[in-house]
């Protein structure tokens, strides 16, 4: 059996793409997770650390029909319908509605995704969750442009993140951890990795393992 000190801190470095909707159903696992690791140990600290990096930066600055780009990737509309239900089923078990018919852009995600890297030297870790799951929200439900400066800053201000995209440096603010390959990766306490949106149990699990060993080590 696992053993886990009460006090052990967690750290998550989560790798992750703003264009990506599994990023997102990961995201909420991990928020299950973290609820179901406080239950078992109360007052326990998750920090998440942000590491956001566009998947494909070969895409145009002004973005891809969203539809077009799919079927293109996919092999047809039939084979990007199957996919969407596949997403679809794993979003509404993980508490989300996925709303695909509203998007008409496929965006360039290299300035969203600094800009989550940049926000995180404003906002603490409750309003850095809130402000990642403005962005998914505002591009898979309300399908806005994510890969839009105007967009984008209108997200920044409402979340009351200080920044002047006109004059904001993206290349500053790139991931450090660089392309890790699979989103979302996570990585507990700089030791256990896990690649993908697995559920909460499991993410549980590989927390609790992270701890432990650090428990061991020091």
């Amino acid at each position: 059996m696992t053993q886990v000190k009460p006090d052990a801190s967690v750290q998550v470095d989560f790798s992750l793409d703003l264009i990506c909707p599994w990023c997102w159903i990961g995201l909420r696992n991990l928020l299950a997770a973290r609820q179901a690791l406080g239950l078992k140990f109360p007052g326990r600290h998750l920090a998440i650390h942000w590491h956001a990096d566009t998947l494909l930066p070969q895409i145009p600055e002004q973005g891809l029909p969203y539809q077009a780009f799919y079927e293109a990737r996919l092999g047809g509309p039939r084979a990007v319908e199957a996919r969407r239900a596949q997403v679809r089923a794993a979003a509404e078990a993980a508490g989300l509605q996925l709303n695909h018919g509203a998007i008409q852009t496929f965006p360039n995600t290299r300035l969203v995704c600094a800009l989550v890297n940049y926000a995180q030297q404003q906002l603490d870790g409750e309003a850095m969750i809130g402000f990642v799951e403005s962005i998914f929200a505002a591009y898979f439900v309300q399908g806005r442009d994510i890969g839009s400066p105007m967009v984008l800053q209108q997200l920044a201000e409402a979340a009351k993140l200080n920044v002047d995209l006109t004059s904001f440096d993206a290349l500053r603010y790139q991931s450090t951890l660089g392309h890790v390959g699979g989103v979302p990766h996570m990585v507990f306490n700089q030791r256990l990795q896990v690649t993908g949106a697995v559920p909460p149990t499991e993410l549980l699990r590989a927390m609790e393992h992270a701890c432990a060993a650090d428990t061991v080590l020091g």
